[in-house]
């Protein structure tokens, strides 16, 4: 990326963009993140995120780690709210489709810009996801190590 400034700088506008100016609390935000990412496998991203932004907007290392979890509800508690924005990740993950039942369940908890603020991250992490991968990219060393899965 650093040697095609031109192309990068447009991404670097969208990600500012979602991380600055999104209408998705940080929190929630970052979850989505965290799961788009871990679904795609992407250690780079994950463990930026985990790094810079996870203790900032409350995102206990419990919930975090969990968030690399096959089921990450299994070894985490979480609120109902969130736990429908992680069941929406993984059906769009294995489906690329929303279903009534996940749009219902995201309803309960989200006004309707609010799932559109959803969305976007989320296919926009998976497109990150991609590239760090397709890149080969190396883990930082400053990063938050990916769980074993």
């Amino acid at each position: 990326m650093g040697r095609n400034p031109e192309p990068a700088s447009r991404m670097f506008a969208v990600g500012a963009g979602l991380l600055g100016h999104g209408l998705l609390p940080h929190m929630e935000r970052e979850i989505v993140i965290a799961r788009v990412t871990a679904r795609a496998g992407c250690s780079y991203e994950w463990g930026v995120h985990a790094s810079v932004y996870s203790q900032q907007v409350g995102l206990s290392p419990e919930h975090l780690r969990a968030t690399a979890d096959t089921d990450p509800t299994a070894g985490a508690t979480w609120p109902p709210r969130h736990a429908a924005l992680l069941d929406a990740v993984d059906e769009l993950h294995d489906t690329a489709h929303l279903s009534a039942t996940a749009w219902n369940a995201l309803r309960d908890h989200y006004e309707e810009d609010r799932l559109l603020e959803f969305l976007v991250p989320a296919g926009w992490y998976r497109t990150i996801s991609y590239l760090a991968n397709g890149l080969l990219l190396d883990d930082e060393s400053w990063a938050v190590p990916f769980p074993a899965r």
